[in-house]
């Protein structure tokens, strides 16, 4: 489950869904380069449905609509076809058939969140929604019984979140299991309270206590939400506290308090049901009068009213944390959710903040270089808003200045406006972001969410239209308006964060005791790679899918981090952002600005084996948006000025991580498994003293030397084919020359010895991360389908795995614990790991250790465990393919790792055949106790002690770089 908390709804869970991309916070994840993304503590991925004034539905059964509602001046938008009616229970049922895949997505989204809350009972939204996956009277665990049906929790397949204003839960499965899902879903809503237990609400406490733990107090800045939501609203506003709530609050909550939430809120006429995907509407009818037509409607809901709040003068709360950077949180009240002034204020965001040349941007991190980051956002919600700005000093900058000058430009914004470039490229941003959030069915912010979204809120599922016009319509004197009426510093919240350096401180008449049977399952056809190849030797893989006008485009070079010279640790890293950075053509404002011009930009990632460049482009502007990835390839300048300004950036973001007990653990982890000299030891963003020293001559060296046609590859999928790739590809890269890169020799790695806990200190976390790791074969050896299925029982499968059922389930020691295969090219790591409470250290080691050991040896896994396993992968595995970004990672993944495509169909054959034995066989060789061993990351004067009692003589103390401590 999901807590989406605060402004930038936080979301702390075990599994991250890809982003919702429509949603506004999401749109801020994109103006962030991925170096800030580690940096949960500022943007955590995942983000809550805005919301809107409600329109309750008509009593009785509403005749069916068929309706695609859309504006002449939106009628180019990509149409949502639905159909609506209404049972006379109040239940509003929406049917919207995609036959991309045989999948079909069930969304639910109750018309209940934080603000329907009381004090005293605070958290009590999102402590209710644990509750509902807790088992009603006829299923049990749920997460189980729907990963048996086909949900993959790895895609996020199957989930839910609370915010503010409502609650959601979502499901993906095979189109064969809807009836299944359907059963499950309408179980909860009719029998869940006849199921709860103290047993179960004293669990599902302690999980979300550590899930506020995990979430907000164990990151860098994470009180800072908190702050704003105490400070800008008064007492008694519903959004004056966090989602989450507090611990008091938590501990005080009663089964019969939850009991009395359940028949309020949980009703079908408090519900809107979405049916998404490759479905037959007539039988999806029928099922859904079977399973939800005899629920009793429940009592009417009231809802809050609009409520914005106003501040008396500029207020402003200090703060200090455990962070290594001074950091403002500059907040404004705003107009809530589609109220005049919303979009205006969002497409203001954009123009201060969203890229090198947006103003805020510009002034305080390209050229003053005052600011690591900043970021502006439009928080709308259903009975108000706020528009904040994040801004995080580098070390020596003053705080005031940094408000001084956000201050002086916003006011010259209110004077004058934008500019008309300012404005259509926001515009086209956005209007890039809307179409491609249409790619997912299911999940966060796919479609099934958003005609939720605007059926919850606006009574209307048909509201694409309303909604793409009110940003296309916006004038720059509306804009201008906008930030005069809303931004000015008598109405502000200011929060600050300094550096702290001290030391330690109702029954139906359906029989639902019988579940459906699970569906047949059809067969999965993996997409079909079509693939050409330059005559300068780059490969070009091209996935045919037409349903929306845009295309994703990702190039993978093998310029990873492996490849970096000894000593240079970061430069792969570096040198990726710093490509974008200015061309032989374009400086590095002119390229941010052609990019926003149409609408996209281009993000680096690199990894272990490879370094990639991804865009995704509506397709009228793909050939000019693959001529700029082109320039930027192949004609990097890496001015001195630049990098320089990179770097400083760069070492903030590691300064951050430093603080952050996840990032650590991520980064020491691979020097345990690999050594510290090992190509896959070494971080890939390398150290702060190793990117210090890095020059623009070693970066131009390290492109040189690794950026070539012949060790490249082009990736499309969406609305092209085979020849026009080909011709986009030849025209921007046909003349690109010089071969291909040498091949990188892998050494054995020299791991760290075995058997061992190494423990690296964290004053006064409010968690220890835990890791237990474990060498692994590469991913094209011939143990990786077994092994993978070996992984799922243990961890990697899902909600009801050996570790999270003990772990988080049984004994309420974390908010969730898994494990994952990291395989490589030509090695990888095995691990397990997640944040536990810190006065359950040593008992977590326990429960740990017990898994591993039993996995291989005397508690192997069931046939049950292994038929569940299976079947989880194969019902899922066609989750893997909604959305185009997606598509074009796996193929990279295959052509990284030296895979053929037909990997991606043969992955799927080879689970579907696979064997017990050959699971059991893989853990029993891979999963070697004795070889293990484990890293915390915790508050050493509160875990040692316990920790030496288990382990004596078999501490080792590391520094946050992995290195020794004497």
């Amino acid at each position: 489950m999901e807590t989406l908390a605060g402004p930038l709804r936080m979301q702390s869970g075990w599994f991250r869904a890809n982003s919702a991309r429509k949603e506004t916070f999401v749109r801020i994840l994109r103006r962030i380069s991925l170096r800030v993304l580690v940096l949960l503590a500022l943007v955590p991925a995942g983000f809550a449905m805005a919301a809107a004034p409600d329109k309750k539905p008509a009593p009785g059964r509403k005749a069916a609509r068929t309706a695609s509602a859309e504006s002449a001046e939106s009628a180019d938008v990509p149409k949502l076809e639905f159909e609506k009616y209404t049972l006379p229970n109040g239940l509003q049922v929406i049917l919207h058939v995609d036959r991309k895949l045989p999948i079909v997505h069930v969304n639910q989204w109750f018309h209940v969140g934080s603000k329907n809350e009381k004090p005293g009972r605070t958290g009590f939204a999102h402590l209710f929604e644990h509750m509902m996956f807790q088992g009603s009277q006829n299923t049990g665990d749920y997460f189980v019984t729907a990963e048996q049906a086909g949900a993959n929790l790895r895609e996020g397949g199957v989930n839910g979140t609370t915010n503010t204003d409502r609650t959601n839960y979502f499901a993906t499965v095979p189109s064969g299991n809807l009836e299944r899902i359907l059963w499950l879903e309408s179980d909860r809503l009719a029998t869940l309270a006849d199921a709860l237990t103290k047993e179960k609400l004293d669990n599902q406490r302690d999980v979300v206590k550590n899930e506020r733990r995990q979430g907000l107090e164990n990151v860098p800045y994470g009180r800072a939400f908190k702050l704003i939501t105490e400070n800008l609203h008064p007492a008694g506003h519903p959004y004056s506290w966090t989602v989450i709530g507090s611990h008091e609050d938590l501990t005080a909550a009663s089964l019969d308090d939850v009991k009395d939430f359940f028949r309020t809120y949980y009703t079908p006429n408090n519900l809107s049901l979405v049916i998404a995907g490759d479905f037959d509407p007539a039988e999806a009818k029928r099922l859904v009068e079977k399973y939800f037509g005899p629920i009793p409607a429940g009592p009417p809901v009231d809802r809050p009213k609009l409520w914005i709040p106003t501040l008396q003068g500029e207020k402003i709360v200090e703060a200090t944390d455990r962070v290594p950077q001074d950091r403002t949180y500059m907040t404004w009240p705003s107009p809530a959710v589609f109220a005049p002034g919303d979009a205006e204020l969002d497409l203001v965001s954009q123009i201060l903040t969203d890229g090198l040349s947006a103003r805020l941007t510009k002034t305080l991190v390209y050229d003053k270089q005052v600011c690591s980051t900043v970021n502006a956002f439009q928080n709308s919600s259903e009975i108000s808003g706020y528009f904040g700005v994040i801004a995080t000093a580098r070390p020596g900058a003053s705080l005031a200045d940094i408000e001084r000058i956000v201050t002086a430009e916003i006011a010259r914004f209110a004077k004058t406006g934008p500019t008309q470039a300012e404005l259509d490229r926001a515009k086209a941003k956005y209007e890039f972001g809307f179409v491609n959030g249409l790619e997912r069915i299911g999940g966060f912010g796919g479609k099934a969410d958003l005609l939720n979204r605007y059926n919850t809120y606006l009574g209307d599922p048909g509201k694409t239209g309303f909604d793409v016009g009110r940003y296309r319509r916006v004038s720059i004197e509306d804009a201008r308006a906008a930030a005069d009426r809303w931004l000015n510093t008598k109405n502000r919240l200011l929060v600050r964060f300094h550096p702290e350096n001290s030391g330690r401180v109702s029954e139906t008449a359906l029989d639902r005791s019988k579940s459906p049977s699970v569906g047949a399952d059809r067969v999965f056809h993996a997409p079909d790679v079509q693939s050409a190849r330059l005559e300068n030797g780059m490969q070009i893989f091209v996935v045919e899918r037409h349903e929306l006008p845009e295309v994703a485009v990702t190039l993978a070079s093998r310029a990873g981090s492996s490849g970096a010279p000894a000593g240079k640790d970061g430069v792969a890293y570096v040198t990726a952002e710093t490509m974008l950075r200015g061309t032989t053509t374009r400086k590095a404002l002119q390229l941010e600005d052609a990019l926003g011009d149409l609408g996209t930009s281009i993000e680096a990632t690199v990894n272990r084996d490879d370094a990639r460049l991804e865009l995704e482009v509506l397709k009228r502007h793909l050939g000019p948006a693959v001529t700029l990835l082109a320039d930027v390839v192949r004609n990097p300048t890496f001015p001195a000025e630049e990098v320089e300004r990179e770097k400083k950036t760069h070492l903030d973001a590691l300064a951050q991580q430093a603080r952050n007990a996840n990032a650590i653990a991520a980064r020491v982890r691979p020097i345990l498994v690999f050594g510290a000299d090992h190509p896959y030891g070494r971080p890939i963003q390398g150290f702060p003293s190793t990117v210090q020293a890095l020059t623009p001559a070693d970066l131009a060296a390290f492109h040189a030397a690794r950026w070539k046609p012949g060790s490249s590859a082009l990736v499309f999928s969406g609305d092209i084919t085979l020849e026009q790739a080909r011709s986009v590809a030849e025209k921007a890269f046909g003349g690109w020359s010089g071969g291909a890169a040498a091949a990188i020799e892998i050494p054995a790695p020299s791991p760290a010895a075995s058997g061992r806990v190494y423990l690296i200190d964290r004053q006064d976390a409010a968690q220890t991360v835990v890791t237990q790791f474990l060498a692994a074969p590469a991913r094209r050896g011939e143990d990786f389908p077994s092994l993978a299925l070996a992984d799922a029982g243990w961890g990697g499968g899902g909600f009801g795995t050996r570790l999270n059922l003990n772990l988080r389930q049984s004994k309420g020691y974390s908010y969730g614990v898994f494990s994952n295969l990291a395989l490589y090219r030509d090695g990888g790591m095995w691990y397990s790991g997640g944040g536990v409470q810190t006065n359950k250290t040593k008992e977590s080691l326990v429960e740990f250790d017990r898994e591993l050991t039993d996995l291989a040896g005397s508690r192997p896994i069931t046939d049950e465990e292994f038929a569940s396993a299976r079947l989880t992968r194969i019902r899922g595995y066609a989750q893997q393919f909604e959305a185009l970004s997606r598509v074009n990672g796996q193929i990279g993944d295959l052509w990284t790792v030296g895979l053929p495509m037909t990997a991606l169909q043969r992955d799927y054959d080879d689970a579907a055949k696979a064997t017990v034995a050959e699971a059991r066989a893989a853990a029993k060789k891979f999963a070697q106790s004795e070889k293990a061993s484990v890293l915390l990351v915790g508050d050493r004067s509160k875990i040692e002690p316990g920790i030496l009692e288990l382990h004596p003589g078999k501490v080792v103390l590391l520094d946050a770089e992995g290195k020794p401590v004497k």
